[in-house]
């Protein structure tokens, strides 16, 4: 009676693990992840942070216009003078001493409309451009690199479950026949020693698969939560089919050629670019400066209103500034930190995608051993339970066998999940 119990209480506690579990592709789980991910959303606001300091460094051939406007009193002898003499109504009392050193208070309005036409900057401007250019590209490779990280996250998680589950299925279909076993073996007493060290080896290799059970669960438990976290969904859903991991694999995580360099790579790339723009910035300072100006002043008071133009082409040439000082050296210096940090990127990952293919090719030698060992351990099972029901295999023997079972189990999850891991890294740097 306490068998059966016991029998239904694991069928039960299965049922309730798998119950009304809602079927969820991998594509459509990505869809809604994608749309979600916060970080895309922050990639996407520098990004255009970016185009739109570029669109401005790009306008700097256009001129410069601009307004000032005056409303002052005075009684500076020598502003009343020349702004009288602005509004061409000098006459001949204004130069007598007493009323050029004692004018009164004055009243006086001034405005001025000017243009400024940069011709030559020494390159600051479109360097500043050449800048933000490369800033823009490396944003949008730094989104490609995140969204690259976070779908092979995504198919390592959902994978997991795939894996975890199906073996799961395994274990349990196990765990039935051998309960099945163990319910109907009669030993006798205690007294026969072989048959009762056959029956606690069989109950241990039960208690073996309860505890790879429990740990199965954990891991795709915590996988469907990291899942359901991220995609706001409920954890109450299980992969869309029990299709082979190889099959999954090749839809999901198959990579491009194998000469690319990551996405992040990239970013770090033109990144560097953008230093070395900002080291042709610099020295941009000690270069002249060349355009064209022209303005037009208005002048109003008390006695008249006038205008003036003037116009015409400058030179500005900085001859001495403290500030402008080691800028060159420090935008160099910056300039070569950013390359040989990018040197030693490319090496590691060279180095890392050399490591990873390795360990694929050999992951895809033993899954394929595994998988050949399972085919024969399940043979090899089913004819134990033939010897053992015949009498001419006793359960200590048994036991052994199953034993052996269990572990090519657990070792192929190791090996699969191995391989998932691999497969999801290489995914990440090639895409």
């Amino acid at each position: 009676m306490n068998k059966t119990i016991s029998a239904l209480i694991l069928l039960s506690a299965t049922n309730s693990f798998s119950y009304a579990q809602e079927s969820k592709s991998f594509d459509s789980i990505w869809s809604d992840y994608f749309k979600k991910s916060l970080h895309q959303k922050s990639l996407e606001q520098d990004k255009s942070a970016n185009e739109e300091a570029y669109a401005r460094a790009k306008r700097h051939w256009l001129p410069r216009a601009y307004v000032a406007g005056q409303w002052f009193q005075t009684n500076d002898p020598t502003q009343v003078f020349f702004n009288h003499l602005g509004q061409r109504s000098i006459g001949m009392a204004d130069f007598n001493p007493t009323q050029l050193n004692s004018p009164g208070m004055k009243n006086f309005k001034a405005a001025t409309l000017g243009l400024d036409l940069p011709l030559y900057e020494g390159g600051m401007k479109s360097s500043q451009a050449s800048m933000y250019h490369s800033l823009v590209k490396s944003s949008e490779m730094e989104m490609k690199a995140k969204k690259s990280e976070e779908y092979s996250e995504l198919a390592r998680q959902y994978g997991s479950v795939l894996i975890h589950e199906k073996n799961h299925k395994h274990l349990v279909d196990f765990k039935k026949n051998l309960q099945s076993i163990i319910n109907r073996y009669q030993v006798g007493s205690q007294s026969n020693p072989v048959g009762y060290s056959g029956l606690l080896g069989l109950k241990g290799v039960g208690n073996r698969i309860e505890g790879m059970l429990s740990e199965y669960e954990l891991k795709i438990s915590s996988s469907k939560n990291w899942i359901s976290t991220k995609v706001e969904i409920k954890e109450n859903w299980t992969p869309e089919t029990e299709q082979d991991l190889q099959v999954f694999l090749n839809q999901n995580l198959s990579s491009n050629s194998a000469g690319a360099y990551s996405s992040q790579l990239l970013a770090q790339q033109l990144k560097v670019e953008s230093l070395q723009d900002i080291s042709k910035m610099e020295k941009a300072r000690y270069l002249p400066r060349v355009g064209l100006f022209a303005q037009n002043n208005l002048y109003s008071g008390s006695r008249d209103n006038s205008s003036s133009q003037v116009y015409g082409v400058y030179l500005m040439w900085e001859l001495f500034n403290s500030d402008s000082f080691g800028r060159v050296a420090e935008a160099n210096a910056k300039a070569m930190a950013g390359k040989a940090k990018l040197d030693a990127f490319k090496q590691d990952e060279r180095i890392m995608m050399q490591q990873l293919l390795e360990s694929k090719i050999t992951l895809q030698k033993n899954l394929l051993l595994l998988e050949e060992s399972d085919r024969l351990l399940r043979e090899q099972s089913q004819n134990a339970m033939t010897l053992f029901r015949s009498g001419m295999l006793n359960a200590l023997q048994l036991a052994e066998v199953f034993n052996r079972r269990v572990d090519l189990i657990d070792n192929k999850m190791r090996a699969q999940s191995q391989f998932l891991d691999v497969t999801s890294r290489i995914y990440q740097i090639k895409n």
